[in-house]
């Protein structure tokens, strides 16, 4: 047993050097060359249609059930020796090659080297700031329409995936860098969220995806406003968020209640939310009349309208404003899907 064991630790460390090429070429060399040695021997029982590929793969691997074995002493000694050994190391080493691979690609996820470009419809996610970016995926996987095209998560300071199982890990020197975020699968994404532990990050960032003109919707978080203004000022194609802590401070000091407003509005769970739906370019209808088939229809409330690409944005739209394609903001407790209206 120590013989055998050393030679297949022996010659799985040989074939070791060979890639999967190699490494196939060589059992296929060994499957052909017992055949043909069995034939030799006159074991034509062990030959015929699939019995020949059975006997090989049990032997090989040791299994050995015994309905199929060789008869004479030439085929006895074939299979001892060339098979049952050859078998040996070439099947270990293929399944020890596949194992260190799937572990290699495992590894190299978890560490964030791995390419998610060709991804599609998914959220991007720049930057990590520890709870805060937490409760962000946490609030994105609340809605299956975010939660069922994946999330990945790009960063340049964690070394690991922070999530493993929710989201898909990018790791980057650099996360304003194109090739980084083009890794991340920014070009592919439905949408992409900015939110880093510096706003000067953050516009250094919101610039390069100006430059990479991504197809998805791009929000960027700041905490100063005026940083966030200066984005605006440079990417007003995309939307960049401020705190809004001292707003909320004061409309809550000024009618009390407004925060639990706010808040119900924002985050997705029990209860209405505030959603976006977009119109076909032939949907034609006022707002009274929209109003009223929301309510009617599906229990939700008109509160917004912006016409086609984004040009003009009515909050509390009046009943005889015409909408003509465009988008509608609403408050429900359901997403409306695509052709609801």
């Amino acid at each position: 047993m120590m013989v055998l064991l050393l030679l297949r630790r022996h010659v799985s460390a040989f074939f070791e050097r060979f890639g999967w090429a190699g490494i196939g070429m060589f059992l296929l060399g060994h499957y052909l060359l017992s055949y043909l040695l069995l034939a030799l021997a006159a074991e034509e029982h062990l030959l015929s249609g699939l019995d020949f590929t059975y006997f090989y793969l049990t032997t090989a691997t040791t299994v050995g059930y015994g309905d199929l074995s060789p008869k004479s002493a030439a085929g006895k000694l074939i299979t001892s020796t060339w098979i049952m050994l050859g078998g040996i190391a070439l099947l270990t080493t293929v399944i020890g090659k596949a194992s260190t691979s799937v572990g290699d690609i495992w590894r190299r996820n978890m560490k964030g080297q791995g390419d998610c470009s060709a991804l599609s419809g998914h959220t991007v996610l720049v930057g990590w700031d520890g709870d805060a970016s937490e409760r962000i995926v946490e609030l994105l996987s609340q809605d299956c329409r975010t939660r069922s095209g994946g999330l990945v998560i790009c960063d340049s300071l964690i070394t690991e995936n922070p999530m493993p199982g929710h989201a898909s890990f990018i790791k980057g020197d650099s996360l304003d860098s194109p090739a980084v975020l083009l890794r991340a699968g920014v070009r592919g994404a439905e949408r992409i969220l900015v939110h880093t532990r510096s706003d000067s990050l953050t516009l250094a960032i919101v610039l390069t995806l100006k430059k990479l003109e991504p197809a998805g919707h791009v929000v960027a978080h700041f905490d100063n406003s005026e940083r966030a203004a200066l984005a605006r000022s440079y990417a007003p194609e995309l939307e960049c968020t401020s705190n809004m802590a001292i707003e909320m401070l004061v409309r809550s000091a000024q009618d009390p209640g407004s925060s639990t407003v706010i808040n119900e509005l924002l985050c997705i769970g029990e209860g209405a939310t505030q959603f976006r739906h977009v119109l076909s370019p032939g949907f034609s209808i006022t707002c009274g009349e929209l109003y009223i088939r929301l309510r009617q229809e599906f229990n939700a409330t008109l509160i917004g309208y912006r016409t086609p690409q984004g040009s003009h944005f009515e909050l509390n739209p009046a009943n005889d404003l015409r909408i003509e394609g465009g988008e509608i903001f609403y408050i429900a407790s359901t997403r409306l899907q695509g052709n609801a209206l």
